[in-house]
């Protein structure tokens, strides 16, 4: 599975005028939906998650306001990227 089809799970899970109120229950639902998402395309094999929540996430999640729309983009940072010029 790639990053993008997780991101997307993931924030499937919230939708417009609904709010999270335990976040620590939210991320039990998230990490057994990537699973059960991974098992579903045949990636049986040692699947295992951890799901890190900031604030952020949390904020977002509680917001009734707020819907996602599938258009994020990962991509990778190539090694040689330097952070500590930012």
């Amino acid at each position: 599975m790639d990053n993008e089809k997780i991101l997307n799970k993931i924030w499937s899970l919230k939708k417009k005028n609904s709010t999270i109120s335990d976040i620590h229950q939210l991320c039990g639902t998230i990490t057994d939906a990537i699973i059960k998402f991974s098992m579903k395309k045949d990636s049986v094999d040692n699947v295992s998650v951890i799901f890190v929540a900031f604030k952020n996430f949390e904020n977002k999640m509680k917001d009734p306001n707020f819907e996602y729309h599938y258009q994020t983009k990962c991509q990778d940072i190539q090694e040689n990227y330097d952070l500590s010029t930012m």
